[in-house]
């Protein structure tokens, strides 16, 4: 009788545990994947400072009808090594929470001066209708480069709400992170009291890989992640580039986990084996 209570006890303490290890381990990687830095490194990943680079000036190339200033003038305004700077700043300002501080003073000097040697050139009086031109070329080029430059749509999604709501639940696994490493030690020594920690700690590790590792690898094989439909090329393969990474992340932990709660049950079925062969 009280074998049966224990395996029963046991079972339920098992269930407990695989939903504790899979809700810790979301907080974990909550806690590593929602960071400043890992948001630059899967930039310089796929390629994005270099494709955000050639997007910005083939936007003002293309729509040279509109501000009706030469291409190089942008080049001479924004550099590849501005374009990172301004990436990295748009991204630590939001997990900073502050405002950006990127430096245009570059566009405006550059804008400036050719219009004043046009105005040389073409003998255009400098009136209200010149300084309004101008003004409205600048802002043009300003804004057309910081939109190009916010990659992950951080400026839509602090509109919107959603990255205050993110990082509250960012915050929230972050709090809960080491509570649910606590419980999941208590869990065990229950398991350890209850008896075969071994073989049902390995079984809670190995149903908490089953489920983290067949649905990713579901997503991967089937090519889920590609089959995103985003007009723009450089936030269709960073978007793309950072979930793939994300799930290859989560499947790789799940096998891991997996594998080790099978070699703890294997281990567990061949002691217990042994010791009653042995009459122990």
């Amino acid at each position: 009788m009280k074998s049966k209570i224990r395996s029963v006890l046991s079972v339920l303490v098992c269930i407990i545990l695989v939903f504790v290890i899979i809700g810790t381990t979301g907080a974990i990687m909550a806690d590593k994947l929602y960071t400043a830095q890992y948001f630059r490194d899967q930039i310089d990943k796929t390629n994005t400072y270099q494709n955000a680079y050639n997007a910005m000036i083939k936007e003002f190339s293309d729509n040279y009808s509109v501000s009706n200033i030469p291409v190089e003038v942008y080049e001479k305004s924004f550099t590849k090594e501005w374009m990172r700077n301004a990436i990295d700043e748009k991204i630590n300002s939001t997990f900073e929470e502050r405002e950006a501080d990127i430096d245009c003073s570059a566009v405006e000097k550059n804008i400036t001066e050719y219009f004043e040697d046009y105005a040389h050139e073409a003998h255009v009086m400098k009136d209200e209708t010149y300084d309004k031109k101008l003004a409205e070329s600048i802002m043009y080029a300003e804004k057309t480069a910081m939109n190009v430059a916010d990659v992950y749509s951080l400026d839509v999604m602090k509109r919107a709400g959603i990255t205050a709501k993110v990082s509250s639940y960012v915050e929230l696994a972050r709090k809960y992170m080491y509570p649910c490493i606590g419980l999941a030690i208590i869990l065990l020594i229950i398991l350890m009291i209850l008896r075969r920690p071994v073989y049902w700690g390995g079984t809670a590790l190995f149903a908490s890989g089953v489920l983290m590792t067949v649905p990713t690898a579901v997503v991967l094989m089937n090519d889920m992640i590609q089959r995103f439909s985003l007009k723009n090329y450089m936030t269709y393969n960073l978007v793309t580039g950072v979930l793939e990474t994300v799930t290859k992340n989560a499947m790789i932990t799940g096998i891991v986990m997996l594998l080790i709660g099978l070699v703890m049950i294997i281990i567990s079925i061949v002691y217990n084996h042994n010791k009653t062969k042995a009459g122990i």
